[in-house]
């Protein structure tokens, strides 16, 4: 995965973190913990988590994706386990973008 894209889900990580007031804190780790397991994020962090990752695209790419959409929920592979498959799906989402 591109160090780029791994810089925007930090960047998008340390705004839900600097949001959350004495909440959870998100990792940033490739292996940190999203969603599913114990230490996964309530819903309201991860849809912040999410729009933050849109924005971050927005603005450091140009590019308007759309992360969660039924595709997204029904894939095999969960895209959103760890920061680490999360940034990959984004990688995934933006190369499909781009003219062949």
């Amino acid at each position: 995965m591109s160090q780029n894209i791994l810089g925007l889900v930090y960047s998008a990580i340390d705004e839900v973190n600097a949001q959350s007031a004495g909440g959870v804190v998100i990792a940033k780790t490739p292996e940190a913990r999203l969603l599913g397991g114990d230490q996964g994020l309530d819903s309201l962090t991860f849809v912040n988590l999410v729009v933050a990752v849109e924005e971050q695209i927005q603005n450091g790419l140009g590019k308007s994706v759309v992360l969660v959409d039924e595709d997204s929920m029904a894939l095999q592979e969960q895209p959103f386990r760890t920061v680490g498959t999360l940034a990959a799906y984004v990688e995934k989402i933006i190369a499909k973008q781009q003219p062949n």
